[in-house]
């Protein structure tokens, strides 16, 4: 019987385990793999029920022209500083977030589209998106600052103050055509946003993680509404399935990544890469994630000279004919 209790005792941690967000499996990094969001209609999609043991059944109705492709990198940019990555799309949408903190994912603001209106979120005191580890019922709320700015229908800049609060309030199976997920976990970002007493902006945003497949959301549900002195209350509700969902995993990734020989590693004066795939490009970058290097593949070689780089821990990231990422890696560079 002791045997028994204790295998359950085991099975249930992994079971556990699996649908818990952390660093490794959910904050964006610039050697990410991109990813493409496909909007679908959001009658065909519902949140569901919250706790744990959720089933969500979706037959989405896709917009097969409605896809974003999202591609994250290194972010320097001083109007949202000290943001570390930006999550840019295809549609020119952008979104600056904080991750080199040990347990929390922050986000300091981007685009912003609301009823018609087109324009920008920066915060002085940034909402939080994740605190890690993550599992069922966590959660956190902080208070927010910052200044919404329209530039359509008429440009306006207002200040603002609001709270933001995040928490993982379901786990369970998700349900697509051709394919299941039953390590489920969902995150619920709720942002409510105050602007110097004209106007009140709500966003609420459920997204469905598969740790163990992707770090970009499997599904993603997002309401927005607008309250003011001018217009009246308008909400709106878009809702996206990850376009590759039926394929895209872990073991996916590993496979991609097996194609790719690069040696010697540890390197002195050069490192060479050798790729099966059809491969484009490899970039090298140090632990702040600063490009040092790239080089162009030729007939599926590529090779890089590595005399004006220091010895240290660096990263590649292999890019394929169309910009897509292929493979990452680390490489150690000793003098």
């Amino acid at each position: 019987m002791k045997k028994l209790i204790l295998s359950l005792s085991i099975f249930t941690s992994l079971g556990l385990s699996s649908q818990t967000l952390n660093q490794s499996n959910h904050t964006p990094s610039f050697w990410d793999k991109v990813y493409v969001m496909t909007q679908c209609d959001s009658t065909t999609v519902d949140i569901g029920a919250s706790g744990a043991g959720t089933v969500w059944n979706f037959t989405p109705t896709v917009h097969n022209s409605l896809q974003t492709t999202y591609a994250t990198s290194l972010s320097n940019n001083a109007v949202y500083n000290p943001a570390d990555a930006i999550v840019s799309g295809s549609n020119g949408n952008s979104f600056f977030y904080k991750t080199s903190s040990a347990d929390i994912l922050s986000y300091h603001g981007g685009t912003l589209s609301i009823a018609g209106a087109i324009g920008s979120i920066k915060y002085s005191s940034p909402a939080v998106f994740a605190v890690y580890p993550m599992s069922l019922n966590t959660s956190t709320s902080v208070a927010t600052t910052g200044t919404v700015s329209i530039s359509i229908p008429l440009p306006v800049s207002i200040p603002f103050n609001g709270s933001s609060s995040v928490i993982a309030d379901a786990t369970g199976t998700l349900t697509l055509p051709g394919r299941s997920f039953d390590d489920i976990i969902r995150k619920t970002t709720t942002q409510n946003l105050v602007a110097s007493g004209t106007a009140t902006i709500t966003f609420v945003n459920y997204e469905f993680y598969s740790p163990s497949s992707s770090k970009a959301p499997i599904v993603s549900i997002q309401t927005s509404t607008l309250s003011s002195n001018f217009g009246g209350t308008s909400t709106q509700t878009l809702s996206y399935v990850m376009s590759n969902y039926d394929v895209v995993s872990i073991k996916e990734a590993k496979a991609v990544k097996n194609n790719v020989l690069v040696y010697p590693n540890p390197a002195s004066h050069e490192v060479s890469f050798k790729s099966n795939v059809e491969s484009k490009k490899v970039a090298l970058f140090d632990v702040t994630g600063k490009e040092v290097a790239s080089e162009w593949f030729e007939n599926g070689k590529a090779k890089i000279n590595l005399s004006h780089i220091s010895a240290g821990i660096y990263f590649y990231t292999i890019l394929g004919q169309s910009n897509q990422h292929l493979s990452s890696g680390k490489l150690t560079i000793d003098k």
